[in-house]
């Protein structure tokens, strides 16, 4: 029993011994290797610095949560006007990329200038009788002569004019036109309602009459309706500025060119009455009809849908200088009021094969904060079936000067 006493103590002490020094190393990896755990003091430095990253830690945690919490809080149509607003700079900065060699960028973002407008309309109809021959009528309104203010930011323009002509002599006519001229797209809105506000331009095909004597001569017998909506893309969008030639907000610095490709859509109305014209043009001595029946109509609506394509050039003859022209026509498929699009529409669409286009040409002097010249837009539209035509023609002759201001911030 002796013997048992003492061999207890002894391993209860070894046992104790044993567990303490265990508490003084690491636990042992699988090699069987360990290592020990130095105990160091920490300097003065090295605790500021830990406190200041627990201090930075817990400031970022709170503008974390402070952003959370705004953006849980904002209300959709803030959210909604954001995305907007980023999206619609991020189109204007991918709509004005160019190449610096060939196109200068605007330094400036706005720009007012001085634009004296005028506005020429002609219409003609045309007629082919086995008998009579060929008869056309041809007609345009007074010339509408506008002065005013315009001021721009980038590519889009806003502004008033004031009529130059003698406004009873303009009769009755509502006119507005929109232009927007991107390096990769563009674009035209034209409106034009005139009624009753025409003369006669001239007269063929009618051996009874002097065409003199009746050239210049008021006709209330036509009114017109047009409205137009044509939109293109620019190939070469990064060399060939549009915008160099007809809204000075780029220069174009080398001369370049570029295809063009678009749609069009248009709707034309022609009120007609063919009694308002003096009876010697229309009845002979024994009254018999001196003007084809195909002309002798009351109402034509149509609408056409169209595909077009063309080139434009920019030529920099000189320093600061530059001349552009542009042309693209259109073909595709025209109804009547009421017509439907069918196979039957479709061929006698292509078997009266007629084509519109718009044309354009302007000169420009641009030293990039100073510039003037002047600018011609011509939209022709055309009508035709079997033995009978209308031609429908909407211009403008632009003459202007101006100065950009206010510099972008990288020019600043």
């Amino acid at each position: 029993m002796a013997k048992k006493i003492y061999i207890l103590p002894i391993l209860v002490l070894l046992f104790a011994i044993s567990a303490e020094a265990l508490a003084q190393i690491t636990p042992t990896d699988s090699l069987g290797c360990s290592s020990s755990v130095r105990a160091r003091q920490v300097s003065p430095s090295e605790a500021g610095s830990k406190e200041t990253g627990a201090l930075k830690a817990r400031e970022d945690s709170v503008a974390t949560a402070e952003v959370v919490d705004s953006v849980a809080t904002e209300s959709p149509f803030k959210r909604f006007l954001k995305k907007t607003k980023k999206l619609i700079l991020q189109t204007v900065k991918d709509l004005d990329e160019s190449d610096s060699i060939y196109i200068e960028p605007n330094h400036y973002d706005w720009t007012v200038m001085l634009q004296n407008t005028n506005f020429f309309q002609f219409v003609t109809f045309s007629a082919t009788d086995p008998v009579l021959g060929k008869q056309s009528l041809s007609f345009s309104p007074r010339t509408a002569s506008k002065i005013g203010p315009y001021i721009g930011w980038k590519w889009i323009f806003l502004g008033y004019t004031f009529g130059l002509t003698d406004p009873k002599g303009n009769g009755e006519m509502t006119e507005l036109s929109l232009s927007i001229y991107t390096n990769k797209v563009g674009g035209d809105i034209i409106y034009l309602k005139n009624t009753k506000n025409f003369r006669i331009r001239r007269i063929s095909g009618f051996p009874n009459v002097n065409n003199s004597e009746l050239e210049g001569t008021n006709f209330d017998g036509l009114s017109t309706y047009t409205l137009s909506v044509n939109a293109y893309y620019v190939f070469n969008n990064k060399k060939f500025s549009y915008p160099a030639a007809y809204n000075q907000s780029t220069q174009q610095k080398r001369s370049a060119g570029s295809f063009l490709l678009g749609f069009r859509y248009d709707h034309q109305r022609f009120k007609f009455d063919y009694k308002a014209f003096p009876d010697k043009l229309i009845y002979d001595e024994n009254g018999k009809s001196l003007i084809d029946e195909e002309l002798m109509f009351d109402k034509i609506t149509y609408s056409s849908y169209c595909i077009n394509g063309g080139y434009a050039y920019n030529w920099v003859f000189s320093k600061n200088w530059l001349l552009a022209a542009s042309l693209t026509p259109s073909i595709g498929i025209k109804l009547l009021k009421g017509e439907q699009l069918s196979s039957k529409t479709f061929v006698n669409g292509v078997k009266n094969f007629s084509f519109d286009l718009v044309g354009r040409a302007g000169i420009v002097w641009n030293n990039s904060r100073f510039f003037a010249g002047a600018s011609f837009v011509t939209h022709f539209y055309n009508y035709r079936r079997k033995n009978f035509s209308i031609s429908n023609s909407v211009n403008y002759l632009n003459i202007y000067a101006g100065v950009n201001f206010y510099p972008k911030k990288r020019y600043r």
